[in-house]
């Protein structure tokens, strides 16, 4: 049966979100709200995209260790993550976080800049899957479709399946991750199985020697990218089972997760090419870095699989951050924010679909302007509008940790000195310098140097402060509407 979307509010224990949704309806478990989010994540993309100009631009073989820190920030960062969502159950985390921290106008900048960051992405993966349409499906279907015809079918079949009900979802996400998974662990463990490439196995790549060599943050910068999707745990505290409990350990279990396997996997390729020559592969085939080790140890056919299970992967992070934004829509039209027609559910799957249908709306409508405009679909509409969205993320995770230990220091909640003060502060200040390496290196980040690139992070700030100045004008003139937001 489909799971629905529970519009009450509630912050109480498992009982009680059971007893207010619909009986003989199920709810989230463990493992489901961990394949939502690493789905997101999308692994596979991340590797084949990620890696390759990590290693090149970046810290060259030791990008393992890039990986390691990357989810070494992280997890400090999940600590005081998880500890709020022990408190506040809310579909719009972020800005729940940051309201109960900072107050109402920072928690409607972080809002806005949610809704701008996740639909960037969004609208960049929908740039890459048309990208990589042309390149896999063209010569296989025999036909020179242009990529945005598979870009806005796509479109079609992420909203056919998100309203259809996040149980039927996590199901989905959950088999395409393991494919995914799957394929990346068979090739690492092919590698593994002949002992790597010309300088055999080594844990060389972890050393400090290689690890903070040449550019690491511009290494980490491209790892921390490859996780945006793991926070998305919290935002599912309504559908799951006793969420004081599964979100936290869904947080803990996913970026854990995300970490030991990008970090394995990452450790392998480096070694099949060789501590001395990865460099030189990663900057001259970038496209092919990871298929040249896939056709030399598993075979054409299986290189041929990888290059569908790439989009996949592309279209499972598509629905994972489809019902991210639908969610976020829904808890803030439930709040007034937005209109009230968008708080309701479809009377078959029990999903807020018109909140879905103005999410598909809110990237279609861009996608076609990028169309109209002759956008390369690669190079233009997935590198610029993923570095704003990424730009955007590591600006909010950064806010949101520090508002965490706001939060606990003013509210006394939480005494324990780890979990409510120092991780949130320490994993703050390691997204906050993340974020701002993310800045000084939009160009790698992007492949461009265009005024508009560099004019992203202005950009985030301007919606930031307009979300502020919102909440400001809803203080005076709607206070009933300012006193519910966020709480």
């Amino acid at each position: 049966m489909n799971e629905p979307y529970s519009p009450i509010h509630l912050a109480g224990d498992g009982a009680a979100v059971e007893a207010a949704i619909a009986p003989g309806r199920s709810l989230l478990g463990l493992w489901q709200i961990v394949f939502l989010v690493i789905s997101a994540a999308a692994p596979l993309t991340g590797m084949l995209g990620a890696v390759p100009p990590a290693i090149s631009l970046g810290n060259g073989a030791g990008v393992p260790g890039a990986f390691v820190i990357a989810g070494a920030v992280l997890l400090v960062f999940s600590v005081g993550f998880a500890s709020m969502s022990r408190h506040i159950v809310r579909a719009g985390a972020f800005y729940a976080y940051i309201t109960a921290g900072f107050g109402r106008p920072a928690g409607m900048g972080g809002a806005l800049v949610a809704l701008l960051s996740y639909t960037s992405i969004q609208i960049a993966l929908y740039g890459l899957f048309g990208f990589f349409c042309t390149v896999v499906l063209g010569p296989f279907l025999h036909a020179a479709m242009p990529w945005y015809v598979y870009s806005l079918v796509c479109i079609a079949i992420v909203q056919f399946t998100g309203i259809r009900g996040i149980d039927l979802n996590s199901r989905l996400l959950g088999v395409l991750m393991c494919l995914e998974l799957g394929i990346l662990l068979v090739l690492s463990l092919a590698i593994v199985i002949h002992h790597g490439g010309p300088e055999g196995l080594t844990l060389a790549p972890f050393s400090p020697h290689h690890v903070f060599s040449g550019h690491l943050g511009i290494a980490v910068m491209f790892a921390l990218a490859s996780f945006i999707g793991f926070e998305a745990t919290a935002i599912y505290g309504k559908e799951c089972r006793n969420p004081k409990v599964t979100v936290p350990r869904a947080t803990y279990l996913s970026v854990t997760l995300i970490l030991v396997f990008f970090a394995f996997v990452t450790w392998t390729i480096v070694c099949a090419y060789g501590i001395n020559n990865v460099v030189d592969v990663a900057t001259k085939q970038p496209g092919d870095f990871w298929f040249i080790q896939s056709t030399k140890y598993l075979g054409s056919a299986m290189t041929t699989t990888m290059s569908f299970l790439l989009l996949s992967s592309i279209f499972a992070s598509l629905l994972s951050f489809h019902n991210t934004i639908v969610r976020y829509i829904h808890a803030l039209s439930g709040e007034g924010i937005l209109p009230a027609v968008l708080d309701r559910l479809h009377p078959k799957f029990g999903s807020p679909y018109l909140a879905s249908y103005l999410q598909t709306l809110s990237v279609a409508v861009p996608v076609g302007l990028f169309v109209v405009a002759g956008s390369d679909p690669f190079n233009i509409v997935f590198s610029w509008t993923s570095a704003l969205g990424t730009i955007g993320i590591a600006m909010l995770q950064a806010v949101t940790s520090f508002s965490v230990a706001a939060y606990f220091h003013a509210t006394k909640k939480d005494t324990r000195l780890w979990h409510s003060r120092l991780a949130p502060v320490l994993g703050g200040c390691g997204l906050l310098a993340i974020a701002i390496v993310l800045i000084g290196n939009l160009d790698a980040l992007s492949g461009s140097d265009s005024p508009i690139v560099h004019a992203f992070p202005w950009v985030v700030l301007a919606v930031a402060l307009t979300g502020v100045a919102i909440a400001l004008v809803l203080k005076r003139s709607r206070p009933d509407i300012y006193a519910r937001f966020g709480q």
